[in-house]
C-alpha cells in the first residue's frame, strides 16, 4: 500500500508556498476535518445548506480571505484562498461553494462599488452576518451574457427590473444578490437586497451534483431597486461579471484539484477497509492521474499568483479552470471504476466528488466555452463569454 499513503495523494509541496500561506491550508484542514462526516452525508443527501456552518467559516477568517483588512477583510492573498478551497474541496465541506461565490460577490464590490457600498456591505459580509449570491444565468443566457432577458429601467429615483436568474448558488438562503440585467446602452449590474420589493425566491433544485447550497431561482417582478445599488457604471455591467468571474474560474480549479485528491483518498479508504492488495493496473491509472493532478495544480496556482500580482489574465484563468475540473471528473470516473459498487458508499465521498465534478465542467463558463476563451487569445477570435 506505499504507492497510496496518505502523504503521496493529499499533502502540497510546502516548498512552494509561504508560511502565512500554509497557515490558511492548516487552518482550512482543521476545520475540515472537525466537521460530522454524518452531516456532509445528510447536506448532499437532504441537499441542506447549513448557514451556522458558513458562520462558523467566516469567524475563521475564510469568508473575506482575500480582502484588506479596512472593511473586515482578513489580509490573505488569493493562493491562501485557493487553498482554502481545496481542502473544502478534498472533504466534501458543505459550504465549499456558497463560501466560493459569496467572495466573488464581494469583489465585485470592492472593485466597483462606492464608499457607502462598500461601507454597508462588505464588513457584515466578512462577518458572515450577510451572504451574498451571484446572479448572472438565466434560462436562455449562461455563458452568453449578451443573450440577458432580465432588464432594468431607471424610474424616478430606483431602477424597477423584470425577469428571473436561474442556477443560483446560495439564491434561496442569501441575504444579497449581484444582479445583472440588460439596459438600453448594454448591462448593468446592481446590489438587490433580499427583502426589496419585488423580489422572490422561485424553484430550489434538486440536482444531480453540488447540492446542499441552496441553488435556486431568483425572480423579479417589478423589484424596485434604489439608484445607490447600481453597481459600477450604468451600461458596463459585463466589464463587472467578467472582472469577477475570472477569479471565480480560479477558485472553481482549486476546489476541482480537491475533488480530485478526495477521490484518490476515497480510492485509498476502500483498500484499506476491505483490506485489498492494489495491481499494478491500479498503480498504472493512479501513477498518470497524480501526473495530470500536479499539471493543473501548477495551473491553478500560477493563475492565483498572478491575481495576486494585480495581473488579469483571463486566459490563463480559463485553463487552470478546463484543466482541474477535467482532470477531477476523469480522476472520479476512474477511482469508480477501481473500487466498483464499493465507490456507490456515501462514506467514502466518492460518488459525491463524480457527480459534483461534473457540474464543475459546466458552471462558471463551461469548459467549451473556456476552449473557446483560450483559443481566441491565440486567434484573436470573437466570442461572447
Amino acid at each position: 500500500m506505499d504507492s497510496l499513503k496518505e502523504q503521496t495523494i493529499n499533502d502540497i509541496n510546502y516548498e512552494l508556498f509561504s508560511a502565512q500561506q500554509l497557515k490558511w491550508h492548516t487552518l482550512a484542514k482543521n476545520f475540515a476535518n472537525q466537521i460530522d462526516p454524518d452531516l456532509i452525508i445528510r447536506s448532499d443527501r437532504d441537499n441542506q445548506f447549513y448557514r451556522d456552518l458558513f458562520n462558523a467559516a467566516c469567524h475563521k477568517g475564510f469568508g473575506a480571505l482575500p480582502f484588506e483588512n479596512t472593511y473586515g477583510g482578513t489580509g490573505g492573498d488569493y493562493v491562501s484562498f485557493c487553498l482554502v478551497n481545496e481542502e473544502f474541496g478534498r472533504r466534501c465541506v458543505p459550504i465549499m461553494s456558497s463560501l466560493g461565490v459569496h467572495v466573488l460577490c464581494q469583489e465585485s464590490i470592492y472593485k466597483f462599488g462606492t464608499a457607502d457600498q462598500k461601507a454597508k456591505y462588505l464588513s457584515d459580509c466578512a462577518k458572515g452576518n450577510i451572504l451574498a449570491a451571484f446572479a448572472l444565468t438565466e434560462p436562455g443566457a449562461g455563458s452568453d451574457t449578451a443573450a440577458m432577458e432580465t432588464s432594468a429601467k431607471l424610474a424616478g429615483n430606483n431602477y424597477v427590473l423584470n425577469g428571473s436568474k436561474i442556477f443560483i448558488t446560495s439564491g434561496s438562503v442569501a441575504d444579497i444578490f449581484i444582479v445583472f440585467t440588460r439596459v438600453e446602452d448594454g448591462t448593468a449590474a446592481f446590489i438587490v437586497e433580499r427583502d426589496f420589493k419585488g423580489l422572490s425566491i422561485g424553484q430550489k433544485f434538486d440536482m444531480l451534483g453540488m447540492r446542499g447550497y441552496g441553488t435556486s431561482e431568483i425572480v423579479f417582478s417589478d423589484c424596485v431597486v434604489p439608484k445607490a445599488n447600481l453597481l459600477g457604471e450604468f451600461g458596463k455591467g459585463r466589464k463587472v461579471a467578467l472582472s469577477s468571474l475570472a477569479k471565480g474560474r480560479v477558485t472553481i480549479a482549486a476546489q476541482a484539484l480537491g475533488w480530485a485528491r478526495g477521490a484518490l483518498d476515497g480510492l485509498r479508504k476502500v483498500l484499506q477497509d476491505d483490506k485489498i492488495e492494489h495491481s499494478d493496473s491500479q498503480t498504472y491509472i493512479i501513477g498518470n492521474l497524480l501526473i495530470d493532478i500536479e499539471a493543473a495544480s501548477s495551473l491553478t496556482y500560477e493563475a492565483a499568483r498572478s491575481i495576486d500580482r494585480g495581473e488579469n489574465n483571463t486566459t490563463l484563468a480559463a485553463m487552470a479552470k478546463l484543466k482541474s475540473t477535467d482532470i477531477a471528473m476523469k480522476t472520479a470516473d476512474c477511482v469508480l471504476g477501481l473500487v466498483g459498487i464499493e465507490g456507490s458508499k456515501p462514506k467514502y465521498l466518492i460518488e459525491r466528488i463524480f457527480r459534483d465534478a461534473k457540474a464543475g465542467q459546466i458552471y462558471e463558463g463551461t469548459n467549451q466555452i473556456q476552449r473557446m476563451l483560450i483559443a481566441r487569445d491565440i486567434l484573436g477570435d470573437t466570442v461572447k463569454v
